[in-house]
Order: structure tokens, then C-alpha cells, then sequence
């Protein structure tokens, strides 16, 4: 009979769990200031998290973050805008879409620029994966539609 080792239950920690991310990544800065023998193994582990991608994820969290981008952000955009004059609600559409995608463009080169080559390969084609679901499927009063499904 085989038996098979499990991890060490980790304690509670109740405060921890409720931290912001940013209060987390603050928490984290002071540990390694107050720790600096653990930076060496903090970037190891950061960099081990960003190496694994899953194509499948992140095609489903674009395509997620695209249908679901809010509508009620076109009518702060569209119409008279100080400064830019008349936006048509088409180009206010593409720039709220433009923007979301851009967050995940950015994660891409962040990732390239740290050497993990093959996870940018991976999140590039789950990025792809996710502008082609959103293709099909474009509900008539979406930000998807008012940009033009063939935007994506």
C-alpha cells in the first residue's frame, strides 16, 4: 500500500487573509527588508509563479474582461469630451476594449523583458484565443458591439 505524503497544513492566519494586495505587497516589501536573505528565494518563487501560464485561463479572463466591459463607461466617453471634441461612441467602445487588452499586452512584455520567453509565447496565444471567442457571439447594446465584433 502506497501512501503518499501531504504538505504540512499551513496555520491560520486570519489577518493575513484579509490584507489588500496592496497591503500584502507592502507587507511583503518590509519582510524582505527586514529578511534580505530572503530575497534571493522571493525571486526565485516570483519568478517560477510568472513562468507558468495557462492558455486556456487567460483566454477566458480576456474574453470575460471584454464582454463584460461596462457599457455605462461609453457615456462618459462618447458625446462632447473637454478637450478632444465630439467622440463617437464606435471610438469610445474601441478605446475601453483598447484598454483592457492593453493591460494584458503589458503583461506579456513584462514577462518577455524577465526572460520567461515561452510563458509570453503561451499568454500571447491565450490572449489570441480569447480576441477570437469574442468574435462570435456579440450581443446587440455590449461595448463588443458598439466597437464592431470584427474589432477583436
Amino acid at each position: 500500500m502506497a501512501r503518499t505524503m501531504s504538505r504540512p497544513r499551513r496555520p491560520s492566519t486570519p489577518t493575513l487573509e484579509r490584507l489588500t494586495d496592496d497591503e500584502q505587497g507592502q507587507l511583503l516589501g518590509e519582510l524582505l527588508v527586514a529578511h534580505p536573505k530572503q530575497v534571493a528565494e522571493a525571486e526565485r518563487l516570483a519568478l517560477a509563479g510568472l513562468a507558468i501560464v495557462d492558455v486556456d485561463e487567460v483566454a477566458e479572463s480576456l474574453e470575460r474582461a471584454l464582454r463584460g466591459a461596462e457599457v455605462d463607461q461609453l457615456a462618459h466617453r462618447a458625446g462632447r469630451v473637454r478637450g478632444r471634441g465630439y467622440v463617437h461612441e464606435n471610438e469610445a467602445a474601441y478605446e475601453i476594449l483598447e484598454e483592457i487588452l492593453q493591460r494584458a499586452l503589458d503583461d506579456l512584455s513584462r514577462r518577455a523583458a524577465l526572460g520567461l520567453h515561452d510563458a509570453a509565447r503561451q499568454l500571447a496565444l491565450g490572449l489570441l484565443c480569447g480576441l477570437a471567442n469574442c468574435h462570435e457571439g456579440v450581443e446587440d447594446g455590449t461595448v463588443i458591439a458598439y466597437a464592431d465584433p470584427d474589432v477583436t
